[in-house]
């Protein structure tokens, strides 16, 4: 009964579901961003778009909502404004992509897109200065898109804040506030669109108390452990996870 009927999901999809929520949720907590690539990225080898998307939106909000108090100070506010102000664009044309593109190119594209971020930031790609406001407003189009299709707002942003000259704790912290905004809005359209189901919320409810322990884990480890450590790791897995899920799609 627990491999077809607990909650719609096998076992084998709750082992892979869990195990990506406590990463995840480490990873979120020591650099601000991480959680919803991760919990996707592993999902998306076991699950449909549809019905792991909304999922990740609804544990990376409550992630940032734990974080944020103790970051607030850090958050790079103009920035936000700009990122907030493209995201409104980009959201709904990313839930239009989710909803009308069958779920292998959709998964596809949403691999490529992780793989091809992860290369750039692995290889060191730097801005001379801090970005201005359309580069800003222009990555949260692409941010607010990725929300919508693939529950990623981070690439985007993360990639840009990181090339920047601006300090590793300030990425962390508008991070942490920018997909709260994202995310609040993009399930405000899921649940609109009928995304959102009892299911998933008894889903998330289970997956809540592992986020919490993982988040909590990677705020400790900040302050702590060099940066530097667990980006690489991150982007490690990363990498392996869009290269075996592209592999699965073409293969499967």
């Amino acid at each position: 009964m627990f491999e077809t009927d607990f909650f719609g999901w096998g076992a084998h999809i709750w082992a892979v579901a869990v195990a990506a929520t406590l990463l995840g949720g480490i990873v979120r907590g020591f650099t601000g961003f991480g959680f919803a690539l991760i919990l996707i990225s592993a999902l998306l080898l076991v699950a449909d778009p549809v019905a792991v998307v909304p999922l990740a939106l609804i544990l990376d909000l409550l992630a940032g909502f734990t974080l944020l108090p103790q970051n607030y100070r850090d958050v790079h506010w103009t920035g936000i404004r700009q990122l907030v102000l493209g995201s409104v664009i980009g959201v709904p044309a990313g839930f239009a992509c989710l909803l009308l593109v069958e779920p292998e190119p959709m998964k596809i594209a949403i691999y490529f897109g992780i793989l091809v971020s992860v290369l750039l930031i692995a290889r060191g790609f730097r801005l001379a200065s801090v970005p201005g406001n359309g580069m800003l407003a222009g990555t949260g189009v692409v941010s607010g898109f990725m929300s919508g299709a693939a529950g990623v707002p981070g690439p985007p942003m993360v990639l840009l804040y990181l090339s920047s000259p601006l300090p590793v704790a300030i990425t962390r912290a508008t991070g942490i506030a920018f997909f709260i905004v994202v995310d609040v809005f993009a399930l405000a359209l899921a649940v609109f669109k009928g995304l959102i189901d009892a299911e998933m919320l008894l889903r998330s409810a289970i997956l809540i108390p592992v986020m919490a322990i993982g988040t909590s884990l990677g705020h400790k480890l900040f302050g702590i452990t060099r940066p530097e450590v667990v980006k690489r790791a991150a982007i490690a897995l990363l990498g392996l996870l869009a290269i075996v899920g592209i592999g699965k799609v073409l293969i499967g």
